[in-house]
């Protein structure tokens, strides 16, 4: 990898940290200040207009984005199913816990993300300083959970659902982007088209339509202008996160957003009531940060082992960075053709 693909890679990462990060506290604000407990109705929201947006920009020639179809629709399905369930669950859990302990569950997605990729993406085995470097992660998580629980069942099982469902929808997003070579805008554009139908049987089926016709602040411009910023941003955070996993991996934007949950959790200490802090969470958060200092270097040397290695090195670490083999003698020698310009073998 170049210098300028290494920059490109690093702004990503960081433009998905802050939407990521942003987006927790505007949620959090429309759902606990605001009192608007319809998680399903801001996802199918903010799913139209980003569906919209980018259909526009496609009819405009501002955008290349590949056809919304009957093939590219049923092959994205399980993603949209995944996404939806992740992002209904996440909107749950976080009406019912403060920011910091809803960080503490979400820092479990590294440990599911590796595990999963293990077998979804067919990678080999990662390193014994990476599987270390998350399980540290994950360690500090439970240690800093048990310094500051404010136990509530419905919303800790709706955190732990997202858990799983973020790592599976992760890598399956890496996997379809791998099989489809499509870039992350064409995978947003036929992602929120596909949400639609799934958003708004969701609504129906859970009954969130009969709070929407009583919520008393339908008629409050403070509200409907928190509302509209609420659905532009999480088109935003959704493009990031589309954009982060396929120009890196799922295991380094679960990795990001371990990275900014420490950085939420704490400014949210102090926002929406304040949190107190306890010496087990103290404790838990320096072993987090630890373990994500730890992935970072460790992921930099492999990368620069990578890529000062001989062509070989290079092409056993390009089959590990795939996910997958390299499917045959003429896939070999494509490879092979382009790391080393005419040089042959």
């Amino acid at each position: 990898m170049d210098k300028d693909s290494i920059k490109w890679s690093l702004l990503v990462t960081v433009f998905y940290g802050f939407c990521s990060g942003s987006m927790n506290f505007i949620n959090k604000f429309v759902l606990s200040v605001w009192s608007f407990h319809a998680p399903t109705t801001i996802m199918f929201s903010q799913m139209t207009f980003l569906a919209f947006g980018l259909h526009m920009l496609k009819m405009s020639g501002r955008a290349s984005l590949v056809n919304y179809d009957k093939d590219s629709a049923k092959s994205f399905l399980p993603l949209t199913i995944i996404y939806s369930l992740n992002s209904v669950m996440s909107l749950s859990a976080l009406t019912g816990m403060n920011i910091p302990m809803y960080n503490a569950i979400r820092r479990c997605v590294p440990i599911a993300s590796l595990i999963l990729g293990l077998f979804m993406l067919r990678k080999h085995k990662p390193s014994m300083n990476i599987t270390l470097s998350v399980m540290m992660i994950t360690a500090g998580t439970f240690i800093a959970a048990a310094g500051d629980l404010d136990f509530e069942f419905k919303a800790y099982l709706y955190g732990i659902s997202s858990v799983m469902s973020q790592a599976l929808y992760l890598n399956t997003l890496q996997r379809l982007e791998m099989e489809n070579k499509l870039g992350a805008l064409s995978i947003s554009y036929i992602n929120s088209i596909n949400c639609l139908p799934v958003m708004l049987s969701m609504v129906f089926a859970t009954g969130e339509w009969k709070s929407l016709a009583t919520f008393p602040h339908w008629h409050n411009p403070a509200f409907l202008v928190t509302f509209v910023v609420l659905v532009l941003y999480g088109c935003l955070f959704t493009y990031s996160m589309f954009l982060c996993t396929t120009c890196t991996s799922a295991l380094t934007t679960s990795l990001v957003g371990v990275a900014k949950s420490a950085i939420t959790t704490t400014v949210g200490m102090y926002a929406f009531g304040g949190v107190v802090a306890t010496s087990m969470m103290i404790i838990g958060q320096t072993v987090n940060l630890l373990g994500a200092t730890f992935y970072a270097y460790e992921k930099y040397r492999i990368r620069v082992a990578k890529n000062n290695g001989p062509p070989i090195q290079r092409i056993e670490s390009a089959t590990l960075e795939l996910g997958h083999d390299l499917k045959s003698d003429a896939d070999l020698f494509k490879y092979v053709k382009k790391e080393n310009g005419a040089e042959k073998i």
